[in-house]
């Protein structure tokens, strides 16, 4: 019986983790992709300051996913 419990938390877990990606995750990775394009079409800028835009695109992702993987842990240490 706990076994069953533990597969439908498990379960329900998955699919909201799915859902997120899908509705949220995707369209944030849609915006950086989009974003460091822009970064690599100026062409007066130098190499160091695509990188530095490429990495500020790339923020507001790392950072969503961070939050998601440390809410998962900590749903799994309860």
């Amino acid at each position: 019986m706990a076994e069953a419990a533990q597969g439908r938390v498990q379960a329900a877990v998955e699919s909201a983790v799915q859902a997120l990606e899908r509705e949220q995750i995707r369209a944030m990775q849609g915006a950086m992709f989009r974003c460091s394009a822009r970064c690599c079409e100026d062409a007066a800028a130098s190499m160091q300051e695509v990188q530095r835009c490429i990495e500020r695109c790339h923020a507001p992702l790392a950072r969503a996913q961070a939050i998601v993987t440390a809410e998962l842990e900590h749903f799994q240490v309860r």
